[in-house]
């Protein structure tokens, strides 16, 4: 499938972003468990209540009934509810990653170390309400310095930046994973007609 001549029909974002990241690999072992944990929240049947809690401790020593995966997992299931999908679409998805990683291999390992590097420094002083802002701000600064990027469509590089900066981050900073897999996904939404 040539995702650059088609791009309307391209499978569902979260499954392409979690394809990617499986396709693309972790270097870190807590990014790998976190992503494994994803995986695992995000194929739960969508009439599934109950996912484990993190059981945090809160200051008076009680258990934190509700954790931020948990609260992601609520999030994808109203944001996308359609998880797990059929064989057919996940061998899209796994088509769309592939071409994507193939996009953000453009990047150069310096620039793309830079990029992330004030990405985590903005993700860190600010809100996770603002994490679409920063990491936005951060692709159309690599679209700016990297050469050959335009012989592609714009959307597809884009999301390949997107994603490959979002792993990059995560790399250094596993804890990201669930808070920046939602800002991507939520980026990538079509807009919604009212």
């Amino acid at each position: 499938m040539d995702f650059n001549r088609d791009f309307d029909s391209f499978p569902d974002t979260s499954l392409v972003l979690l394809s990617f990241l499986k396709q693309k690999g972790c270097q870190n072992s807590q990014l790998q468990r976190e992503l494994v944990y994803l995986d695992e929240q995000l194929n739960l049947p969508t009439n599934h209540n109950y996912i484990e809690s993190d059981d945090e401790i809160q200051a008076d020593g009680h258990s934190f009934s509700v954790s931020y995966r948990e609260l992601l997992h609520e999030f994808q299931n109203q944001v996308q509810p359609q998880l797990p999908v059929n064989a057919e679409e996940a061998q899209a998805a796994r088509e769309m990653a592939a071409e994507l990683i193939r996009i953000a291999d453009l990047l150069e390992q310096r620039v793309l170390s830079q990029a992330a590097d004030t990405l985590t420094k903005k993700l860190y002083r600010s809100q996770e309400q603002l994490w679409g802002r920063h990491l936005s701000d951060g692709v159309q600064g690599l679209l700016h310095q990297v050469s050959g990027a335009n012989e592609f469509k714009r959307e597809l590089v884009e999301m390949a930046f997107t994603f490959v900066l979002m792993n990059t981050v995560c790399e250094h900073v596993p804890q990201f994973l669930f808070g920046l897999y939602s800002t991507v996904v939520q980026y990538f939404l079509p807009p919604r007609s009212h």
